[in-house]
């Protein structure tokens, strides 16, 4: 059972005194889907897509594609990649100075002195046919050296810092990752979510206008009623103002989602004509399961990393205290003018070093570190209750929201009985085709306001399984299926 597939059932599990049915009517045209406004019986074979949201099939964006688009696109997840590929690289800094380091050297010197060797008057040293004796030489070198920490702490906690430091830019990175799924699923939703709206309102305006149509019609025949008619037109001017809102949400969160994956958006037609024929079952589990996966929050597992780094940062400076040992190793080679200045030299020496008196630095840093510690450990403590906190939100706007859904499924159902029992009135003679589209304006309204609750709904379960850092890219496989499953539904 898929992650999308469980939550409804632990919500049926806590509502067992209530009526399941109202569950199990809650097909993914509850969750995605705003039904279409039904027609008479013999009418309901093909939807007809309005203009404003008729689009090509062959270009459709599904949600997978969109997060592809994303990540090749969007600027925030481009800087933090390159920020985790710059931070990955502290842990092969800290190691090189583990490592030993080798140096080359070479050079040219030249010299100008007088001492015992250029005094003509001192017999015993002066040789005019040595070239010390002329006062000036010339020495050319080079040297290899080579350094070796055989003991130091100080360092090695250091490495040990850079590998929590680079744990805690990994977690980082994996909220960047989970926040991109987050924010795209959203600005796609608020797409899907508006060209509903559009689709709907223009089919309660056309029910409007012929509704006005057939009361004026009624009023110049002498049985009708003014104020119905005022009522009426009131109701479809309303409307035309809804639809106008909407096409502009429309346009404003397509000019969203195009910023980020950097294309066209194109809405599945599916989607749009056939969504109340999606079965969507909701992620179940209790509010302690979700509380428990609270540990795996990427930010509260960044959090402790962090905190882990600064212990790590305490050790290392206390090793301020201890000695470091370390093997020098250098071989010289010395060309020079003068022979007795020529000679090559090899030097291997152990050095140990311990740290007596630094001017309380090494105290001062480790009293630093400490309180570093403990501001770590507190930041870690308030994150991990406020993410706790965004848990329980999340879960119990979404039991609130599923409550709220299952009584839209009964006034959609109830809606959709009226209008067929209007229906065939009509056709008996005892309805008015008024009362028929009357009936379909208010069933649209329900389907309109189910729309927006779906919405909610599904930010609340995105931002449940944010908090819980269980948001990756299978959730939005699962979406595609929902979708490919409502066309297969519609296909004749």
């Amino acid at each position: 059972m898929s992650r999308l597939n469980k939550l409804t059932a632990t919500l049926r599990s806590l509502n067992d005194n209530k009526t399941l049915s109202l569950y199990t009517a809650l097909p993914v045209a509850a969750l995605l889907a705003l039904a279409p406004v039904a027609h008479a019986q013999d009418a309901a074979s093909t939807t007809q897509i309005p203009h404003s949201v008729q689009l090509s099939s062959s270009d459709e964006l599904s949600f997978s594609a969109a997060l592809q688009a994303a990540l090749a696109n969007d600027p925030e997840i481009r800087v933090a990649q390159m920020t985790f590929t710059a931070e990955q690289e502290e842990v092969n800094i800290a190691r090189s100075n583990l490592l030993p380091t080798i140096n080359l050297a070479a050079g040219h010197r030249y010299e100008d002195s007088d001492n015992i060797y250029t005094d003509p008057d001192n017999a015993s040293y002066y040789d005019p046919d040595l070239p010390r004796s002329s006062g000036t030489l010339n020495d050319f070198y080079w040297q290899v050296s080579l350094r070796q920490p055989l003991v130091d702490f100080a360092r090695y906690y250091e490495y040990k810092g850079a590998e929590s430091y680079v744990d805690a830019a990994a977690f980082r990175y994996k909220r960047a990752e989970q926040d991109l799924i987050y924010r795209l699923s959203e600005r796609y939703l608020a797409v899907l979510l508006s060209a509903q709206q559009v689709y709907l309102n223009e089919q309660k305006l056309n029910a409007l206008e012929a509704n006005l149509e057939q009361v004026e019609r009624e009023l110049s025949l002498g049985v009708g009623d003014k104020l119905n008619v005022l009522e009426v037109k009131a109701r479809r001017d309303l409307a035309k103002s809804d639809l106008l809102q909407a096409k502009s949400e429309l346009n404003d969160s397509k000019t969203l989602l195009q910023n980020m994956i950097s294309r066209d958006v194109v809405l599945p037609e599916a989607w749009v004509a056939n969504g109340h024929l999606v079965e969507y079952n909701l992620p179940v589990e209790d509010e302690a399961y979700w509380l428990e996966k609270v540990n795996q929050n990427a930010t509260l597992q960044e959090s402790l990393s962090k905190a882990k780094q600064s212990e790590i940062t305490v050790s290392a400076r206390n090793a301020g205290h201890y000695p470091t040992v370390n093997l020098n190793l250098s071989y010289q080679d010395r060309d020079s003018e003068d022979d007795q200045r020529t000679r090559e030299d090899l030097t291997i020496g152990i050095e140990l070093s311990l740290p007596l008196y630094q001017g309380g630095r090494t105290e001062a840093s480790i009293r630093q570190a400490s309180a570093r510690l403990n501001a770590e450990h507190a930041t870690t403590e308030f994150t991990r209750s406020q993410v706790s906190q965004r848990v329980k939100l999340a879960y119990s706007r979404m039991i609130s929201l599923s409550e709220r859904l299952s009584a839209l499924v009964e006034s959609r159902q109830s809606g959709q009985g009226y209008l067929d029992a209007a229906i065939r009135g009509q056709t008996l003679n005892l309805r008015s085709q008024v009362e028929v589209l009357d009936a379909r304006t208010r069933l649209v309204d329900v389907q309109l306001n189910f729309a927006n609750t779906l919405n909610q709904y599904l930010l609340a379960n995105l931002s449940l399984h944010l908090e819980t850092g269980l948001l990756d890219s299978n959730m939005l496989e699962e979406y595609d299926q929902l979708f490919a499953q409502a066309a297969q539904k519609s296909a004749p």
